[in-house]
């Protein structure tokens, strides 16, 4: 079982289309059939599901709740609410007008115990008493059955909004210009206008849920579906060191050849499975959307671009990462030692997720800027710019352009160190080695 050591046996060649071909249609085929992969691309479905199956379910029950409430008040409320009132204010009365309020009237009582007596009665719907400190106090008094089941209770609504309006039209209305008098109860309605940074108007269509929702979704099936696929790389190949299988598949097929055709197979599975979770997370929002009549704005689809965009980030990010742990796993000579080194490129994809917070508040800000063009960091920072509307056409072809080339760079760097170390057993090269067979190729 002797093996060699030190820096193994190159080998040199391109790459034949029918070796990859031949290579990639079996890493495809071997990917989509692991039961791994089946249940975790059927999980989000099922997941999808039973979440659409709850809301829907529990929609309906509070729909016919509140059906069966509107319809209970409908039949109480035939008639508009009568309220009664006691006015025994210092001076002349204050409240002898404006006695009919949008969702009541208003009754005048003469006194406390007869308001008690016509609330028994059922004769008013609520009993309200202005003391005589009224002016100095603001209090005003609700007399209430003790078993009617409170302020908020089903007896009981508060009739807060009603008593405002009556209350400010009997001390203002003739005090304040008719034009003026609504504003006593809504003093202002805020509305929001935005600019950009150099002062002009923004023209920008706003925030996009369903490009939001499109965006987050990518952002997420890429983080599990590029580590699940590139993870799949760096394990099949060093296990094929470790038992002595690369020695037989390199007796029939080059080493580009059988790289590219793990990079091509396990790609094509990683974009199957994001585009099954992406369907299934469409097909849940627009049955959520009819459920609950979301308007057609909020459930508007990704155009093609948006796809284009998505599928670009998935394959240029799953290219960098999946050459990197190919890198990893030419170097390492064993699986332990090759999950330890990976966590080097794996953490830093997390980057993003960390530092959220951040790009939310600020995603146009240095900090987003810069992780939008670290490639490591690229692919997470650019779905959730894009999410939240923060990434213009030329940045995004920028970032894609700088992915691209990232992971072009680390495709040739894998391939390098893939026919330099292939077949090394025994020990890992040292940087300078490594450095030596990436310049020597």
């Amino acid at each position: 079982m002797g093996a060699p050591t030190g820096t193994g046996r190159r080998m040199k060649g391109r790459a034949p289309v029918g070796s990859v071909r031949i290579v990639t249609r079996h890493e495809f085929r071997t990917a989509v059939t692991r039961p791994s992969y089946i249940i975790l691309t059927a999980a989000v479905s099922v997941l999808v599901a039973l979440a659409v199956a709850g809301f829907a379910i529990f929609t309906l029950v509070t729909r016919e709740d509140a059906e069966a409430e509107t319809s209970s008040s409908a039949e109480s409320s035939a008639e508009t609410p009568r309220l009664g009132y006691v006015d025994l204010t210092d001076g002349p009365a204050l409240f002898g007008a404006y006695q009919e309020q949008p969702g009541a009237v208003f009754v005048p009582v003469s006194d406390r115990e007869a308001g008690i007596a016509a609330l028994m009665d059922e004769q008013i719907a609520a009993l309200f008493v202005f003391p005589p400190d009224f002016a100095e106090t603001g209090t005003v008094v609700r007399v209430q059955i003790a078993d009617d089941g409170g302020v908020f209770g089903p007896d009981g609504p508060s009739y807060s909004g009603t008593l405002r309006g009556f209350v400010l039209s009997n001390l203002f209305a003739d005090e304040v210009p008719a034009g003026l008098a609504e504003r006593l109860q809504v003093p202002f309605t805020l509305a929001v206008e935005e600019v950009r940074p150099d002062g002009a108007e923004d023209e920008s269509a706003g925030f996009d849920i369903g490009r939001a929702a499109f965006f987050a979704v990518a952002g997420i099936s890429l983080l599990f579906s590029v580590f699940f696929s590139s993870g799949y790389v760096l394990n099949a190949l060093v296990e094929e060191k470790e038992n002595r299988v690369m020695e037989v598949l390199l007796s029939s097929v080059k080493p580009d050849a059988l790289l590219l055709g793990k990079f091509l197979g396990l790609g094509a599975a990683g974009l199957l499975q994001m585009a099954a979770w992406l369907a299934s997370v469409g097909v849940g929002v627009l049955v959520v959307g009819r459920i609950v009549d979301i308007p057609a704005d909020f459930l508007t689809m990704p155009g093609v671009g948006d796809i284009a965009i998505a599928a670009g980030y998935f394959l240029f990010g799953y290219a960098l990462f999946a050459s990197l742990m190919a890198a990893v796993g030419a170097i390492t000579t064993s699986l332990r030692e090759a999950n330890q080194i990976s966590a080097i490129v794996i953490v830093p994809a997390f980057i993003p997720v960390w530092l959220n917070f951040i790009l939310f508040t600020e995603p146009e800000g240095t900090v987003a800027r810069v992780l939008t063009y670290i490639p490591v960091t690229a692919p997470v920072t650019g779905f959730i710019r894009l999410a939240i509307g923060a990434m213009g056409p030329l940045e995004t072809v920028a970032a894609l352009l700088v992915l691209a080339a990232s992971a072009s760079g680390a495709l040739w760097l894998a391939m390098r160190l893939f026919r330099a170390y292939l077949l090394m057993y025994g020990k890992r090269p040292t940087l300078k080695e490594m450095a030596r067979s990436v310049v020597s190729g």
